[in-house]
């Protein structure tokens, strides 16, 4: 390996490249030992990495690794090709670092689509409104469609049956996972339910989006979820760094509403999210703003 770019020598290491990078992009140097052009560009690559870490860099020899050349239709080198959830989403053939650049800026953005595996809840569907408040596991994401594989997770009465996968925008789908629970402190109005004191946390199983609430489950002293769910402001409600979000009610910038994000941390003195739009744009939210 060279600079830190890790080589994928066999069709089993490419694979497991685009599995383990989740929702971040993958960048892929086709190269030669013996291409001049490739000895040119192959150190402004690995030079990029640090650059842009919501990105994933390898290297593919084509000689040590013809199997993965010929199936990914490498003609000359250098080529480099993009992926993200498995699908390539932009290729080039070259030594243009300008142009290396400039797609890894377009497509390096971080994660902001939910990850296959993720426990999400359902809520403002139309054609099936017998769904809201239903949980599900998200399956795979068509980033064509823009659409989730949501399976539901199955009531009593349907247990043993063929569980329902249903297609759903990210919309209609929060995700269910713990959050903080504490007054705001980036200038919310908003006040912990009275139920919720002594509870540091809470895990998240529900969205309102009339009232801008979660429906929060506090953990009890035992570890354990409380059953019964208690409506609480988002804006008291902290999400994890790493988390993926969903921008809402913006006013002075309406434009980023509806806008996937991915949540940065918790700038410690305005107490507002920092929110990394693409990989050189961010925006500094209230907590009331960003919903999972």
């Amino acid at each position: 390996m060279g600079g830190g770019v890790p080589y994928l020598n066999t069709a089993q290491e490419f694979q497991a490249a685009q599995s383990n990078a989740g929702g971040k992009l993958l960048a892929v140097d086709f190269t030669a030992s013996w291409c001049g052009p490739c000895k040119m560009i192959g150190p402004q690559f690995e030079a990029m990495q640090p650059q842009f870490p919501y990105v994933d860099f390898a290297k593919v020899d084509v000689d040590e690794n013809q199997e993965v050349a010929m199936s990914c239709g490498i003609q000359a080198m250098p080529t480099f090709k993009f992926y993200r959830f498995g699908q390539q989403v932009a290729e080039f053939t070259g030594a243009d670092a300008n142009k290396l650049r400039a797609l890894l800026v377009s497509h390096g953005g971080p994660p902001t689509t939910v990850e296959a595996g993720c426990d999400v809840a359902i809520f403002g569907l139309k054609a099936r409104p017998e769904c809201n408040g239903r949980r599900g596991i998200v399956r795979s994401f068509d980033a064509s469609k823009g659409r989730y594989a949501v399976e539901l997770k199955q009531t009593e009465a349907e247990e043993g049956g063929q569980a329902e996968t249903l297609a759903l925008k990210r919309d209609n789908l929060v995700v269910a996972r713990r959050v903080e629970l504490t007054k705001p402190t980036d200038g919310s109005v908003a006040e912990l339910p009275p139920s919720c004191t002594g509870s540091t946390e809470g895990y998240v199983g529900g969205y309102d989006p009339e009232t801008n609430t979660y429906l929060v489950h506090p953990m009890l002293e035992s570890g354990e979820r409380s059953a019964e769910g208690v409506a609480v402001p988002i804006a008291c409600c902290v999400l994890p760094a790493g988390s993926v979000g969903v921008i809402i009610g913006l006013g002075a910038k309406p434009e980023h509403n509806g806008r996937e994000v991915h949540v940065v941390g918790v700038h410690d003195e305005s107490g507002r999210y920092e929110v990394a739009l693409d990989s050189s744009h961010s925006l500094r939210l209230k907590r009331a703003n960003v919903r999972m």
